[in-house]
């Protein structure tokens, strides 16, 4: 319902943008669309989790942030089309249209409703989505047991969050927010946001602006990877390998920019042009397990708050990184930056070694009812 109310919003907003006369419509259509697209994001993963079999959730959630990149893909490369701005704001009311007529023949999210005390319209929706010869009955019972296991009812934000800093769940909520923030201070968004004048700087042998779509390709190829092996090899084991070579490719491109005034780069361009490439390549193998996680790790009574609140922290701190990135380079330098990058990498690493649990193949039920067995076993390393 969240989505059947805001995709009009999305329409009309774009519709807005395509038509405004002045400069101030322009921006009220953006900021209502920044809005949305929050909104959308959320929503749309927390119905994927949520509607998930466990033994393909990895895969479902990760198709989702799949589907996003794909869109940044096609919107960079109408970017070099002839398509002015208005024309694109066209193309973009027409397909955000599209999911809101298909959402029609979808039904709620069975946790969801299990929630709202609505356990019939629940355990249709479970067969809806697992098929007429699956047994949902221990799947609806399981769900029901951990919803009423919640002292109280949660059916406010004000609610929800109060049991976000309850003992069984402010471990792992603090724990996730602080990893989510560090996420938007690896270098993904500011490189992203500043490819162009990173790669002058560097004098790399290739132009910047089709730079974007290739990297953007490439984060494509990351993804799909993750689907490969998600759900096989587990959350955790992707986000130590894909951040370990993360931060070697930060540091990398910090040396490369340290020796780079010396001279000795010369003819080297290769090197920032192959370590942007993996950096990016395993950012799209990595931080989707991060999405899931967010998705997994907290009860359905406070998962809607909760993911709310990473996807604040996610997006206050890519705007943080980006705004302050200009500076940090004044203050230590190209190289510098970069190897602070490097050791944001590094500390993901670290931390989700020691203290991440591994979900895969566990229901969400599984997972809640086993959160503080996790939480005590990970500590102890």
């Amino acid at each position: 319902m969240t989505l059947l109310v805001i995709l009009p919003i999305a329409v009309v907003s774009w519709l807005i943008l395509a038509l405004s006369p002045t400069v101030w419509l322009l921006l009220t259509s953006r900021t209502f669309l920044g809005i949305t697209m929050g909104i959308m994001a959320i929503a749309s993963l927390l119905y994927t989790i949520e509607i998930s079999h466990k033994n393909i959730r990895g895969i479902l959630s990760g198709a989702n942030y799949l589907a996003r990149l794909l869109g940044f893909l096609v919107v960079s490369a109408l970017g070099v089309s002839k398509l002015d701005w208005r024309q694109m704001g066209f193309v973009f009311s027409g397909v955000s249209a599209v999911p809101f007529f298909c959402l029609f023949f979808l039904p709620n999210s069975p946790r969801w409703l299990v929630t709202q005390g609505r356990l019939s319209e629940a355990q249709k929706a479970l067969v809806f989505f697992r098929g007429k010869h699956y047994d949902c009955e221990p799947e609806l019972l399981d769900i029901t047991q951990q919803i009423n296991n919640v002292s109280r009812k949660t059916n406010n934000c004000y609610q929800q969050a109060r049991l976000l800093f309850e003992t069984e769940t402010i471990n792992i909520f603090l724990l996730m927010t602080f990893l989510t923030f560090l996420l938007s201070m690896t270098g993904c968004y500011a490189l992203l946001t500043y490819l162009v004048p990173i790669f002058q700087a560097a004098e790399a042998n290739l132009d910047p602006f089709i730079s974007a779509i290739i990297f953007c390709i490439i984060r494509v190829f990351g993804t799909l990877v993750h689907l490969c092996v998600v759900d096989r090899l587990g959350r955790k084991p992707l986000i130590l390998i894909s951040y370990c070579l993360c931060s070697l490719c930060m540091a990398i491109y910090g040396m490369y920019f340290y020796i780079h005034g010396t001279g000795i780069t010369s003819g080297m361009g290769w090197i920032p042009i192959t370590a942007t490439m993996i950096f990016i390549f395993f950012i799209g193998v990595g931080q989707p397990a991060f999405s899931i996680l967010c998705g997994e790790l907290l009860p359905t009574s406070c998962r809607s708050v909760g993911n709310s609140i990473f996807v604040l922290v996610l997006m206050t701190g890519t705007f943080i990184a980006s705004y302050t990135y200009p500076m940090t380079i004044e203050a230590l330098g190209q190289h510098g930056t970069f190897w602070v990058f490097s050791g944001v990498c590094a500390v993901i690493t670290f931390v989700s070694a020691v203290c991440l649990p591994e979900t895969r193949g566990r229901s969400l039920e599984e997972i809640t009812g086993n959160r503080l067995n996790c939480w005590a076993e990970t500590t102890k390393l």
